[in-house]
């Protein structure tokens, strides 16, 4: 019988230790796609025997690398993005709501890994030690706030597909729930859309003599946060920025429709980049109708920043889940 995606379910949990340990999944989420896959390379000889034809071939590299895209929903979401920044601060309750507020910061080292069950209807796979090279986050009009995690790993193996696993009941954030703020000011830019990259620049090949496996995936180089925001050229006041270098505090925040507790607190999201600069182009026309001006950034981390203030990029989540 053929087995069809929509009964897939995809799941995960923190290791303590890197690709090791044998972790229950704690937490599943829905999601738009999935991409993981292993990839077992083979090594054919160039060795000359008389027959102008290779004979000789032995097993090469095994890695396990692919994506995952979700919706970005209220709640189930915070330990991927844990794993995507690297560290998170947990506050909470409070208030007669008892929400919780969770602040997730870059780190110069990711956790130690996330294990990775997916559930492909009725065959299921499990990844172990992965880690996220690449988080990006993606809205526009008329659309769900979107991210998709791009993984490096070390294995794959056969598993049976966790059940009583609770997903999530909320509605994902979506555009018109979001706004995006310049430079502190209390009145909101008008966009489109952006996109925001955040690429850790992991070591996809550390291998060892005597090991068919990634034996680590380091950090090798500097984390680079990159994006850009869709709008309508109004004026050239934000142009006026990328022309003369100037730097930009943006802030995209999301405020659900949803609320929970007592207090009926709603449930919010929100990234702030303190220090980005433009690396736009002067807009053009392609025809008769509104003129877009597509402004795309680097965002830089803020020496002058205070505690939890200095990292190019921060997010902000307040719900009602205690920890990640």
């Amino acid at each position: 019988m053929a087995q069809i995606g929509t009964n897939a379910q995809v799941s995960f949990v923190d290791e303590t230790v890197w690709a090791s340990g044998t972790p229950s999944m704690t937490t599943a989420v829905p999601f738009l796609s999935e991409s993981l896959k292993k990839d077992r390379a083979i090594v054919a000889s160039d060795a000359i025997d008389g027959t102008n034809q290779r004979s000789i071939w032995r097993e090469g590299l095994n890695t396990v690398a692919g994506d995952l895209s979700i919706e970005v929903y209220p709640e189930g979401v915070g330990k991927l993005f844990k794993h995507a920044l690297g560290r998170i601060f947990s506050a909470g309750p409070s208030g007669t709501s008892n929400y919780y507020v969770h602040r997730i910061l870059p780190s110069g080292s990711l956790p130690a890994g996330l294990r990775v069950e997916v559930a492909r209807d009725a065959q299921t796979w499990q990844y172990n030690g992965m880690k996220v090279n690449q988080m990006t986050l993606s809205c526009a009009i008329g659309e769900p706030l979107t991210a998709t995690f791009s993984f490096l790993g070390y294995n794959e193996s056969d598993a049976t597909k966790t059940t009583g696993l609770t997903l999530t009941t909320l509605s994902p954030f979506t555009y018109d729930e979001g706004k995006c703020y310049l430079d502190g000011s209390a009145t909101e830019t008008e966009i489109t859309g952006f996109t925001i990259t955040v690429n850790n620049m992991l070591a996809d090949s550390k291998g060892k003599l005597g090991s068919k496996f990634r034996v680590e995936i380091p950090k090798s180089g500097f984390m680079e946060v990159t994006g850009t925001l869709n709008m309508e050229f109004d004026d050239k006041t934000v142009y006026n920025k990328f022309i003369n270098q100037t730097e930009t505090a943006i802030q995209l925040k999301f405020t659900s429709d949803s609320t929970f507790g007592a207090g009926a607190t709603a449930y919010d999201f929100q990234i702030d980049m303190p220090r980005c600069i433009y690396t736009g182009e002067t807009p053009n026309i392609s025809g008769p109708d509104v003129i877009y001006h597509d402004m795309p950034f680097i965002a830089f981390y803020y020496t002058s920043g205070g505690d939890q203030e200095k990292d190019s990029i921060r997010m902000r989540l307040v719900n009602s889940e205690a920890s990640y």
